[in-house]
């Protein structure tokens, strides 16, 4: 028997069976690809622990996680929304992720750590004091069961039910790596235009000084009529990279974390929990704390404490991106962001990129429970299955 069944192998795995098999854990890491770390559809984007006002151990092990597989350091945030930029100085990271999952599962398997890859999570059940893991190939049992499965988990399935989720709270994105003058290589773009199509978003996240990682991502509420592939060429010339983009897209959550991230002793880590920041998609960051703070709890043999430390650390950070999107959702639908842009102060769109609670946060806040008027707006389905 294990101690630890991890259901997933993308970063949260990663950092769950690095984090759980440098305390003596026995994990087993169960991942239907039949290689970790082939979807790299990402941005691969990390913030600072100083960025996100981590300290203590929280900080220090997240930033050990990664910071052997950064390969670019950015100091700035520039925010573009029509004719106007609102820049932060904001210190983060591009990684390479495939190497990050890799290397770290290969440093958990010398450990212990069991990999089984191509095997896909069935359903699990609490059996004689441990919990019966069943795979398309085999079954296992394990003391706790973890998911780390991404979105639409078949583990968090298991303690919060089957949910339909609103198109307004599911985005698509679609990225590529090209090469191009950076001008600002210190600098992360993100853009807001409407122009590419409405609600869409795009990115520009340098990899070096002369690569980057460009992307564009639309919430399914807006995709009738969204051309991805037009949308990311166009965003590239935009760059003066006219390179023919190779379409990779992936499902990001929006709407927030789960109303349940443990039951009994069964726990949800990373996108699995909805731990994407809704304001800006990213997921990582959130995912690899999380791991930290269950192994953590786990060590201490007080698993009780998972929750409470993921609402001290993780859940304000998603808590905040959901009030700042859905503001500007309000915003964007109603046309009030277009009208009002010239006199939109510059520290208010900052709170925003930092993902912080600041004086405009009760505006925002305000503005955030308008958002249930235009909800369903621009063309949304009722639901999305």
């Amino acid at each position: 028997m294990y101690d630890v069944a991890v259901v997933g192998a993308g970063p949260t795995g990663a950092a769950l069976s690095h984090f759980l098999s440098s305390k003596g854990f026995t994990v087993l890491v169960i991942e239907k690809d039949p290689q970790p770390g082939i979807r790299t559809i990402c941005g691969e984007y990390l913030p600072d622990p100083s960025s996100l006002k981590l300290e203590g151990d929280v900080a220090s092990a997240y930033l050990d996680f990664f910071e052997p597989f950064i390969v670019h350091r950015m100091e700035r945030i520039v925010m573009e929304i029509g004719n106007r930029e609102f820049e932060t100085n904001y210190a983060g990271y591009s990684v390479d992720r495939r190497a990050m999952i890799v290397s770290r599962l290969e440093e958990s398997l010398a450990e212990g750590t069991i990999l089984k890859t191509g095997e896909a999570f069935i359903t699990a059940r609490f059996v004689d004091d441990a919990y019966e893991v069943r795979t398309s190939k085999d079954r296992y049992r394990a003391r706790y069961l973890v998911g780390a499965d991404g979105f639409d988990s078949r583990v968090a399935k298991l303690i919060n039910g089957s949910t339909t989720l609103k198109c307004d709270d599911l985005a698509l994105a679609f990225s590529t790596e090209v090469t191009m003058e950076m001008n600002e290589p210190d600098v992360m773009r993100l853009v807001i235009s409407e122009s590419l199509a409405p609600g869409t978003y795009a990115w520009v996240i340098p990899r070096s000084e002369n690569t980057a990682n460009v992307g564009v991502g639309v919430r399914l509420n807006m995709i009738n009529g969204f051309d991805p592939k037009r949308a990311l060429k166009e965003h590239l010339a935009r760059l003066n990279a006219t390179v023919e983009p190779e379409l990779r897209g992936r499902y990001v959550p929006a709407g927030g974390m789960l109303g349940k991230v443990q039951e009994g002793g069964i726990f949800l880590a990373g996108d699995s929990a909805g731990m994407t920041v809704p304001s800006n998609g990213g997921g990582m960051h959130t995912g690899i704390i999380a791991a930290y703070l269950l192994t953590r709890s786990l060590a201490d043999d007080r698993p009780e404490g998972y929750v409470p430390s993921v609402d001290r650390v993780v859940r304000p950070m998603v808590d905040t991106g959901l009030i700042h999107r859905r503001a500007a959702d309000f915003l964007l639908r109603t046309g009030l962001l277009w009208r009002t842009l010239r006199f939109l102060p510059h520290s208010l769109v900052e709170e925003v990129i930092r993902v912080e609670r600041g004086p405009y946060y009760p505006l925002l806040k305000l503005l955030s429970s308008l958002y249930g008027q235009v909800r369903g707006k621009v063309g949304s389905y009722p639901a999305c299955r």
